[in-house]
């Protein structure tokens, strides 16, 4: 059916005779493997049980403006569904895709609002994804918008990550929790390196920002093991499930399935982050010994935080990921991890009180040294975790 043959008005008459409906995709923890919530995805089915493809008429809804109209109406029904899904599980979180429009008029906060404020919903239940075309005209009423909803405790998420021109520009300065890596470069990664080195480099920066990943567009186990190992947070595509009417849903998340998960990827995150932690500390002691004092105002700003808890190396623990190494294992790495943000930040302070470049290099040494022994007991929990996942592949086939 082409856009040709659908009117403004067949759209405005589906909508009020309660064609439009949500059709749900599960979405996957890779950590646990489970159904952590889906993304709500709007389809038209005519009386006649026709399904309208949304390429078919939601352009034409954004162009006339209709799209707020067909929001003010689905959202009342969304949050409907996601009532059925909380009896079953209720710190489900369900996703759904709003455009420009409706973040320029203030109804869309509003009625989210009401409905958390009358219990409907938690707000940890709504996920709001936005395509980084939907703000590039960086509108002030935009952007509040989303600080209002944040406010709610709403999630926001950059959808289609990847695809645009000025991305690592908006995620900068708007508030987002999450991006979701395009379905377009995920599906390419089996035939194209380019596109594998996209997602990972996407991975990584959003590690280095402290907010989650999700993948969508996964086809085959291969990608979702290449994306489980490296860290990614969720998981979205056909190889797991494709989208279906809500009882479908509902049954589904009733049964609990699982896929495959591992606490390599977690581990791999909390290893990053703390790499990252030692880069920042070397990067600080470059740039300020080979500025003067004058202009150590004017350095970039690195987010340099030297207390272990705030770095995921510190905050990891095998207790809580459910990680098979002995306790005096993960206690060494504790011991020495905590030792290295010691001495990253005596070297910083070394470096900031001027004490003279012997006493600067001999802090250094020290500070990649501990470092180092970090880097090692790291690898021996690598090892054996990794060994203790093929040991339980082994278990189940």
């Amino acid at each position: 059916m082409s856009d040709a043959k659908i009117t403004l008005l067949e759209i405005e008459t589906a909508l009020y005779a309660g064609e439009f409906c949500f059709y749900f995709q599960p979405k996957i923890s890779f950590q646990t493997g489970k159904i952590t919530g889906g993304e709500a995805l709007l389809r038209w089915i005519k009386a006649d049980g026709t399904l309208v493809p949304p390429g078919a008429f939601l352009p034409q809804a954004e162009e006339s403006g209709f799209i707020t109209d067909i929001t003010a109406v689905m959202v009342t029904e969304l949050v409907q569904d996601i009532a059925r899904l909380r009896a079953l599980k209720p710190d489900i979180q369900i996703a759904f895709n709003v455009s420009a429009l409706d973040l320029h008029s203030p109804y869309l906060v509003k009625m989210l609002r009401s409905f958390i404020g009358n219990k409907i919903i938690n707000p940890g239940n709504i996920q709001i994804e936005i395509t980084e075309t939907a703000i590039l005209d960086r509108n002030e009423r935009i952007r509040t918008t989303l600080l209002d909803l944040v406010a709610l405790g709403i999630e926001i998420v950059m959808d289609d990550f990847g695809t645009g021109y000025s991305s690592l520009d908006v995620l900068s300065q708007l508030p987002f929790s999450a991006l979701k890596i395009d379905q377009g470069v995920v599906g390419r990664m089996d035939k194209d390196a380019r596109s594998t080195h996209i997602v990972r480099s996407s991975l990584q920066m959003a590690r280095a920002l402290s907010i989650k990943t999700i993948a969508e567009g996964i086809e085959n186990e291969g990608v979702y093991s290449f994306l489980l190992a490296s860290g990614c947070s969720e998981a979205q595509g056909f190889w797991m499930a494709r989208p279906m009417p809500i009882d479908d849903f509902i049954e589904v998340v009733n049964d609990n399935p699982a896929w495959p998960s591992s606490e390599l990827g977690s581990f791999y995150n909390a290893w990053v982050n703390h790499l990252s932690y030692r880069r920042k500390v070397l990067d600080t002691v470059y740039t300020m010994t080979m500025s003067p004092p004058e202009e150590w105002a004017h350095l970039p700003k690195l987010d340099l935080r030297h207390n272990p808890a705030h770095c995921r190396l510190g905050q990891w623990s095998p207790a809580m990921h459910g990680a098979s190494i002995t306790k005096d294992v993960y206690l060494n790495l504790e011991t020495l991890h905590r030792e290295m943000h010691n001495l990253g930040e005596l070297l910083v302070k070394t470096v900031c009180a001027q004490e003279g470049t012997e006493n600067i290099i001999e802090a250094t040494d020290k500070f990649l040294r501990v470092s180092e022994t970090v880097d090692q007991e790291v690898s021996r929990i690598v090892s054996l975790s990794f060994a203790e996942s093929l040991r339980a592949r082994d278990r189940s086939s």
